[in-house]
């Protein structure tokens, strides 16, 4: 039997983000794009429209972003969950907060991924839903209570993370913070100092935010001393990286 691929709804308002987004379903292979909502509205009517129109939501997975222009994500799900919804939510946000976490727990969101993240992560879960959603669809029962946790064990997993070795999700969350934060480019060693680490430690978080293109790097001209680069940052992500 051939599989038909996972129907996908991306809410997010960065325009290049969520490209990418786009460009990692189609790298990984049985998700199709249904269509880009960069606003809580937007995903709203869309969705209100593909149900009146065909009698259903049409949607298995929800890409979703929770710091919307005109609302925030889990109000957009909240909405959805009393229309009926019942596919599968991954939030993709910078969202940290633990009332945020703890709603996004109570209207089911299975996987929740803290930006930035690799192409790596983010196919691991994504792939690890859909499975888990094949599997379990149509009519039936499961055989007890083993096959029931190997389910809620599955929705739950997730995969390593890959940042290269010596990196923490910690310092690396604090030198994005610096840089969105910024009003003009920075160097290793002006970041290093902002957070707290040295001018070398720095390099690497900033080098491996270049790699993913979340920053752009550019040589710095008329500083005393040997060369160095400078870095701002850009949110974007080069679809064929392998970060």
């Amino acid at each position: 039997m051939t599989m038909r691929d996972s129907t996908v709804l991306i809410v997010e308002d960065d325009r290049l983000t969520a490209e990418t987004y786009a460009e990692y379903l189609a790298r990984a292979g049985a998700f199709e794009v249904a269509h880009t909502s960069p606003s809580a509205r937007d995903a709203l009517a869309f969705l209100a429209e593909r149900r009146r129109r065909t009698g259903s939501f049409g949607i298995d997975m929800i890409l979703l972003d929770m710091n919307l222009p005109d609302g925030h994500g889990l109000d957009v799900l909240g909405q959805l969950r009393s229309a009926g919804f019942t596919g599968g939510v991954l939030a993709m946000t910078a969202d940290t907060e633990l009332e945020t976490i703890r709603r996004s727990i109570a209207l089911g969101v299975v996987q929740y991924l803290v930006k930035p993240f690799g192409y790596q992560q983010f196919a691991e879960r994504v792939r690890s839903f859909r499975d888990l959603a094949i599997e379990i669809e149509g009519p039936g029962r499961v055989d007890g209570q083993e096959e029931v946790d190997r389910a809620f064990a599955r929705m739950r997993a997730t995969g390593p993370s890959d940042l290269p070795k010596g990196l923490t999700e910690e310092t690396l969350t604090a030198v994005v913070a610096v840089l969105q934060s910024a009003q003009s480019a920075q160097s290793a060693g002006e970041v290093g100092t902002a957070v707290g680490t040295s001018r070398v430690t720095a390099r690497r978080y900033l080098e491996h935010l270049y790699r993913a293109g979340m920053v752009e790097r550019s040589p710095r001209y008329g500083s005393p001393g040997r060369p160095e680069n400078e870095y701002r940052w850009s949110g974007a992500r080069r679809g064929h990286s392998t970060r």
